[in-house]
């Protein structure tokens, strides 16, 4: 049986209780942005290391190696933060696809090898913004 994909609305209350978490902590946006970015930014691409596997590498730097899959985008911060403006499209609820295509790289966790495989891609990305800030990114 194939895998659905969640649908948008399902997605606003985790990105509202993110918020709350965020506002909680008294750095509202800060504390969302700087997740987004140990999360999902790699510019530049960091190398594979001794091991030569990026993702698990990646993962277990970042100390996210708990999740099945995760997204890189290898561009500048001030690029990825331009998709909450002028450089994306509203798509809902504060989501916003980008106009440009990113290089992005895919980590999804594979039980059977107890690792993590790596797919690269060049696409649209599609991100939660909150005070023009990127704080959440839809997988």
């Amino acid at each position: 049986m194939a895998m659905r994909r969640p649908h948008l609305r399902l997605l606003l209350p985790l990105v509202l209780l993110a918020a709350c978490l965020g506002l909680a902590s008294g750095t509202p946006w800060a504390y969302l942005e700087n997740r987004f970015r140990r999360h999902h930014v790699d510019f530049p691409q960091s190398s594979a290391g001794f091991l030569d596997n990026y993702c698990d590498n990646m993962m277990w730097r970042r100390r996210i190696d708990g999740t099945l899959i995760n997204t890189f985008i290898h561009a500048p911060m001030r690029s990825i933060t331009r998709v909450c403006s002028v450089g994306g499209i509203h798509v809902s609820n504060g989501l916003r696809k980008s106009i440009f295509h990113f290089t992005v790289t895919t980590c999804r966790y594979n039980p059977y090898t107890n690792s993590y495989t790596k797919e690269n891609y060049s696409r649209h990305i599609v991100i939660g913004c909150w005070n023009l800030l990127p704080v959440f990114y839809l997988e």
